[in-house]
């Protein structure tokens, strides 16, 4: 994006109202509308419906892995920012088999004033969670929802992605898979480990992503660093996965199938460091029953970033929180 290169980031941060009117933006957040259109007019054709999700709650998705939730007081009641609509995704199901939200994320990422280019601290997802759906039926569906998009986008915006110089390709299904100890092997013979929650540190995912060309799964990871609502697929890996960006775009969405069985979310609770008190009413709406189901999430700005092929995600979204700027 040459003309918004030379500006520092923290004037596009707290002075974005002054960039408004630039053509690039202009791009991004008409290429960002039609990518909406085009998520919502997919989901619809498959039979789902779309629901809202809360911003404030009494509790939250804590497998947020670096990240912290931020407590508030509710008329007096202590509170949460929702981190994440999994737990509301699930509850949603008693409505329809086949949901969605475009939900709002609020976390307190870690601060970091050198590097702009994939994490906020305020964020959409465009959140699907579907009943008698496996990981392999998720899979599909995500890699059917993500080439839609791309085509709706290069079909109705050719201007705007001319204008910001991204000739986006189509991928090719079915997209690779790699075993998330595969994935750690590959990014440790280029010197590239683990973050402190024991997920691929940024640099590792940053790498594994340029080598590729075309978007490609992660799948498998480790029972202990991911959220209590997956399922396991052995006694120490989950029947999860993440979507990977290519040209060092990295990771587009985060999902699996549900574990939905009152006494394993329990246990799984107790082996990620979870305090089963706190998640009463979610051990009620498992007791009531729930049909198996899986679902992910899909970053809306990560989404807008990869498409229009901006560098730094805080120009992906109207009004950027980047971890520890408030902004506008």
């Amino acid at each position: 994006m040459k003309t918004l290169e030379g500006i520092v980031p923290e004037l596009k941060i707290y002075k974005r109202h002054l960039f408004l009117n630039s053509l690039i933006y202009k791009s991004i957040f008409k290429i960002q509308s039609t990518i909406l259109k085009a998520s919502r007019d997919f989901l619809y054709d498959k039979g789902f419906i779309e629901l809202v999700a809360p911003v404030i709650a009494p509790v939250t998705d804590p497998g947020i892995r670096e990240a912290r939730e931020i407590e508030t007081r509710f008329y007096g009641e202590k509170a949460v920012l929702v981190t994440s609509a999994i737990l509301y995704k699930l509850a949603g199901l008693k409505i329809h088999d086949k949901i969605f939200y475009v939900a709002p994320n609020i976390r307190i990422e870690p601060i970091s004033i050198s590097d702009f280019s994939t994490r906020l601290s305020e964020f959409r997802q465009i959140d699907i969670e579907a009943a008698y759906t496996d990981r392999e039926g998720l899979i599909s569906l995500s890699e059917e929802f993500l080439i839609y998009i791309i085509d709706k986008v290069k079909k109705e915006r050719k201007e705007e992605l001319d204008m910001l110089s991204r000739d986006i390709k189509i991928p090719k299904r079915p997209f690779r898979r790699i075993r998330f100890d595969d994935a750690v092997e590959i990014a440790s013979e280029e010197g590239y480990g683990l973050d402190s929650s024991g997920e691929l540190s940024k640099e590792a995912e940053k790498y594994i992503s340029m080598i590729h060309n075309e978007p490609f799964w992660i799948i498998d990871y480790p029972a202990k660093i991911r959220g209590f609502y997956y399922k396991k697929i052995d006694s120490e890996h989950l029947l999860d996965m993440d979507l990977i960006y290519p040209e060092g775009f990295g990771e587009a969405a985060s999902g699996g199938e549900r574990e939905i069985d009152p006494l394993k979310v329990r246990d799984r609770m107790l082996e990620t460091g979870v305090d089963p008190r706190r998640y009463i009413w979610l051990f009620e709406l498992l007791y009531d029953g729930l049909p198996p189901c899986s679902g992910i999430g899909f970053g809306l700005e990560r989404l807008t970033r990869y498409i229009t092929g901006i560098r730094d995600i805080i120009d992906a979204t109207l009004f950027p929180k980047a971890p520890g700027y408030l902004g506008l």
